[in-house]
């Protein structure tokens, strides 16, 4: 990936100049993080002095561009001269010359020193762009830290108001001689902690408003909207760590300008070496004299051109000491370099970690704090009818105030996790929308690309644990189960599982799962079984009135039966009820008897005098109404 360009792309948009003349507290609306960014990156005096180093940088080139130049120079001078010897002892004279230098070689000094200075604007912009991302980092942290310990102070203080109101409580119990004494002491020191737990956040909030002051140079809005940078490159769960770190080397403005600095310090060996060559110029002057050479007044005039060459034999030592300078400057660039690298490769890997561990903590703590407000507030009602006591209460009040105060505190910090994750990576800047107009493009300055191999100056490296070195998430079997809840630790590879890993039995659908109400029924078959007065024997001779019934499951192993019995209306309900369900009983203990069809294909159910055929108690409807059907029912398949 071409490094320059992407650098160029993410540094050089406009800055709107009319928002840097609004004051952001004057806005309507909430400000934003972006509008303290904006604020900062435009204003803020680190970064303005990183601008003037890149304006100083800018200018080192042109200097040294004046190398390849003439150089033209007017002498003029005018004296009285007072002697004891020649023609005129007292005289006036005047004398003026211009001569022109031209330089033709120098054994490339000038051409190395252009090169260095243009790789060396190169770092200086590239040094802006990363105190740009470090303010923003700067700026980010005390703006989620602000809204932080606002909300800290918020639960403190509700935390400080129940504490209150259960003391006025108590107090009045002790005061109308139902209390206890050593209950109105034991909620007057929770309630002193509760103070000094305000008192606390107080400070807290102090301290980050006097940084955002610093930073920023005014105090944080009474509103601040809310923080989401989260997106694709953050999501953890598709991005890979070497993935993010092979990302930043590119775009990380430190590493880059240390890339740069190298190369501007290789430049600074060419220059020293040129002193080991000859130089050669170009010199043309002309001059003139109010007097001659006795000094008669007589004006004169010499012109001259002509090549000048100079070599230097020995110059004490001093070239090749700047020799080794030069190569100890570049050995020093890329230890500056391989130290920006690991910086960037920690802060990397750290903040992708604490990504995906307060990623996955996150539910855990919002369940806590879910569960200690149901818990305070039963608790809470249960105290005031006398069935808890005060020290339950208490308890469950910090409890919350404890796991709502943890929460938050994990909410804030996954965000400071991704913004030092996007400055780690030269991305917060861009994310934010906000850039500076007064950068040149980084293509414009570069006498050359620099292009390296991220595996041989800085490898990317994973440095989070794996699975297997933690308890939370090491599944030995790899059943899905972790170990930690994990009854069975040997499960068959691919086997479904139950909730503590043991490998699940095959769910065998039953007909008793079903009624002939909400049964797929794919026949109903009248059973021919007469039973005697107030009895549910059989008489073996029944037992071929079940055939047509063992036919129709034999058919099809996916069907079941369920055996229904019924009474007439005559007769005491109840009676008739609990007679059906023996008869309808008997007849499938009786199918299960004879047959070798699965048990858990047979129900039996009885219906007693609800389900009669004719709604009447003659003779003739007592007969019909009692009776014993089978209803052939479709089972799903076995899972």
């Amino acid at each position: 990936m071409n490094t320059l360009k992407t650098a160029a792309a993410l540094f050089t948009v406009c800055v709107s100049c009319n928002s840097l003349a609004q004051t952001i507290a004057d806005s309507t609306n909430a400000p934003t993080l972006e509008d303290y960014v904006r604020k900062v990156v435009t204003t803020n005096p680190e970064v303005q002095a990183s601008y003037r180093q890149l304006q100083v940088a800018m200018s080192d080139v042109d200097i040294a561009r004046g190398g390849f130049r003439p150089q033209i120079d007017a002498l003029a001078s005018s004296s009285y001269t007072d002697r004891n010897f020649g023609l005129e002892q007292e005289f006036a004279g005047h004398t003026a010359e211009i001569a022109l230098t031209q330089m033709l070689y120098d054994g490339f000094l000038t051409s190395s020193e252009v090169k260095r200075f243009k790789q060396a604007q190169v770092v200086r912009l590239f040094e802006l762009f990363n105190e740009i991302e470090q303010k923003a980092l700067e700026t980010s942290q005390a703006y989620l830290d602000v809204q932080l310990f606002r909300e800290q102070l918020r639960l403190a203080e509700e935390n400080l108001i129940t504490h209150v109101d259960v003391f006025k409580q108590i107090e009045e119990s002790v005061q109308a001689g139902v209390g206890r004494r050593a209950d109105l002491e034991q909620i007057s020191g929770r309630l002193s902690l509760a103070e000094s737990n305000v008192l606390t956040e107080l400070s807290n909030l102090h301290d980050v408003t006097a940084r955002f002051l610093r930073i920023v140079g005014e105090k944080p809005a009474p509103e601040l909207a809310p923080v989401n940078v989260s997106s694709a490159y953050l999501d953890v769960n598709v991005t890979d760590i070497k993935t993010l770190l092979n990302n930043a080397y590119v775009t990380n403005p430190q590493f880059n300008a240390a890339i740069y600095n190298i190369d501007a310090q290789r430049y600074g060996v060419q220059s020293a070496k040129s002193l080991y060559h000859p130089r050669v110029d170009l010199t043309a002057s002309y001059g003139a004299n109010t007097r001659d050479q006795a000094a008669l007044n007589n004006t004169i005039t010499e012109a001259s051109v002509g090549i000048n060459f100079s070599y230097n034999l020995y110059n004490g030592g001093s070239d090749a000491a700047a020799i080794r300078q030069a190569l100890s400057q570049v050995d020093l660039a890329k230890d500056l370099r391989d130290k920006a690298c690991i910086d960037m490769r920690q802060t990397v890997q750290i903040a992708y970690n604490d990504i995906i561990n307060i990623s996955d903590q996150l539910p855990s703590l919002n369940a806590h704090r879910l569960s200690s407000d149901r818990v305070r507030t039963a608790y809470m009602d249960q105290f005031t009818i006398g069935e808890r006591s005060l020290l339950d209460l208490l308890d469950s009040e910090n409890e919350y105030y404890e796991s709502s105060r943890a929460y938050r505190e994990a909410q804030f910090t996954l965000e400071k996790a991704r913004v030092r994750l996007l400055a780690a990576s030269g991305n917060l800047a861009q994310t934010l929308g906000v850039k500076r107009s007064d950068v040149p493009e980084v293509l414009d300055l570069a006498e050359e690309k620099v292009t390296f191999d991220p595996n041989y100056v800085c490898p990317a490296q994973r440095t989070h644990f794996e699975d297997d070195a933690n308890i939370l998430k090491r599944d030995s079997d790899r059943d899905g189960i972790v170990d930690l809840w994990d009854d069975c630790n040997d499960s068959t590879p691919g086997a479904a599982v139950d909730d503590f890993g043991c490998e699940a039995a095959k769910v065998e659908p039953k007909a008793s799962e079903f009624t002939i109400d909400n049964a797929n029924i794919i026949n109903t078959i009248k059973v021919n079984i007469e039973f005697a007065s107030n009895s549910s024997k059989i008489r073996d001779e029944y037992a071929a009135s079940l055939n047509d019934v063992i036919a129709a499951l034999e058919q099809d192993e996916n069907t079941g039966v369920i055996i229904h019995g019924h009474a007439s209306l005559d007769g005491d309900a109840s009676y008739n009820q609990r007679l059906s369900e023996r008869r309808a009983n008997a007849v499938a203990s009786m199918l299960m008897s004879i047959t070798d069809i699965e048990p858990r294909r047979i129900t039996a159910v009885g219906y007693g005098e609800t389900r009669p055929l004719i709604d009447e108690e003659s003779e003739s409807a007592n007969k019909r109404n009692r009776r014993i059907e089978a209803s052939i029912i479709q089972l799903p398949p076995s899972q």
